[in-house]
């Protein structure tokens, strides 16, 4: 099924005409922020997969170890913490 067919019966649904509905998933595009093109050729929307950068995933995972450690080295000091001066 391609996307003039589905896009048919889509703007019917969406009681749309084929410009307004081309407009629509332009925008839907636009807004969700996809990875997607429009082939106006042949009528169908291109995705690409959306997969995370490497050195995208490779921060997130330091941040998450940073803070992971900062509340590890906080628990282990408590105790210490806790006990009078002498």
């Amino acid at each position: 099924m391609d996307f003039v067919c589905v896009s048919r019966v889509l703007f019917e649904k969406l009681n749309l005409n084929y410009e307004e509905g081309e407009r629509w998933i332009v925008n839907l595009i636009r807004n969700s922020k996809l990875d997607a093109k429009i082939d106006s050729e042949t009528g169908t929307v291109i995705m690409e997969p959306n997969q995370p950068n490497v050195y995208e995933q490779l921060i997130d995972h330091t941040k998450a170890l940073q803070g992971r450690t900062y509340k590890l080295v906080g628990q282990l000091l408590e105790p210490s913490q806790a006990q009078p001066a002498r």
